[in-house]
């Protein structure tokens, strides 16, 4: 995520180091052993992974040494292959990416925010309180030059009732058609908001489906009901990636979630609804300089295409403004 256009912050499990061979080698390594998963060709791989042939040779060189064994086999008339111990490593860098993806995620908007909060100059400033999303991270990056945006990952419900309340400025929350937790949502919508006092902004479109662990052989709901078949639970709107890490760790074969989580973790993906993301507010809130700075950037160009880099996310209708009953119209249609 790039702050105000200059500073990128970026997270990177580089675990894979050692004597004379420093992280960066350790990156391109594992790409590069990942490569070779696709390829039985060193050459291709080494294209493939962004490094030169002659890197490729000196890198699984000072591997073989680091661990002791080769992390690939070269056969004559059979090209390059992974060994045991490389395959290995290639599953031990998935774990830990697998692990590590959800946090990076979340911290990337919380240290925009921190950061931003010290620049010099006076901006307005917004709290958003939302359930989890990919898109909503790129709201406090686009808005830092004129607003400031709090962005802080709760429930759904939490989310509502916080805004009730007075505590935040913005909802953020999703609303699933044909879904159970659909009936849910509609009900913390009534429960919590006002239609003579709150708005709704539609943000984005999502698919919403099953995450499966590839091989697993689920095609619908109704292999879930296969004896053993593991399936995991979301165990809250705010914790959305858990899932796919879940499945991409081992720990589940398949479990509820976004096409966009599925493909971050290279999982596979069965469509089963879409999902409307709405942010709430006071319609007072609409007019103040900071809102109408957030309305410019969710309709802008930059921010649908960084939007479009999601899979099966759609933000063409981002920043419409919405009567609460059209959430509640999505859940009965």
């Amino acid at each position: 995520m790039a702050l105000h256009t200059k500073l990128e912050i970026e997270f990177d499990p580089a675990w894979l180091a050692g004597p004379g061979f420093p992280r960066e080698r350790g990156r391109a390594l594992l790409r590069l052993l990942a490569a070779l998963e696709e390829s039985s060709s060193l050459r291709e791989a080494a294209r493939a992974a962004g490094v030169s042939y002659r890197f490729a040779w000196g890198a699984l060189g000072d591997a073989a040494r680091l661990f002791g064994a080769p992390l690939v086999e070269m056969q004559r008339g059979r090209g390059a292959r992974l060994s045991a111990l490389g395959r290995k490593v290639v599953e031990v860098d998935r774990r830990v990416r697998a692990a590590l993806g959800e946090h990076h995620e979340r911290l990337r908007a919380e240290v925009s925010s921190l950061l931003s909060a010290a620049l010099p100059g006076t901006r307005p400033k917004l709290s958003l309180h939302a359930s989890h999303d990919l898109a909503l991270a790129a709201l406090p990056d686009l808005c830092a030059p004129r607003v400031e945006v709090d962005l802080v990952f709760r429930g759904s419900d939490d989310c509502l009732a916080a805004l009730a309340r007075g505590e935040c400025d913005l909802a953020g929350f999703h609303v699933a058609d044909a879904l159970p937790r659909a009936a849910a949502a509609a009900a913390a919508l009534g429960k919590w908001l006002d239609p003579k006092r709150h708005t709704l902004l539609h943000f984005v479109a999502r698919q919403q489906g099953l995450i499966v662990r590839p091989g697993s052989r689920i095609r619908s709901v109704h292999d879930l009901a296969r004896p053993g078949v593991r399936f995991i639970h979301r165990q809250s709107a705010a914790e959305e990636p858990s899932v796919a890490s879940a499945v991409a760790a081992g720990r589940a074969d398949a479990g509820f979630g976004l096409r966009a989580d599925a493909t971050r973790f290279k999982l596979s993906f069965v469509p089963l609804a879409v999902e409307r993301y709405f942010i709430a507010c006071a319609k007072t809130t609409l007019r103040s300089a900071g809102m109408q700075a957030m309305l410019e950037v969710m309709r802008s160009r930059e921010f649908a295409a960084r939007v479009a880099r999601l899979p099966g996310y759609d933000a063409a209708n981002a920043g419409r403004r919405e009567a609460l009953d059209a959430a509640l119209a999505w859940v009965e249609k």
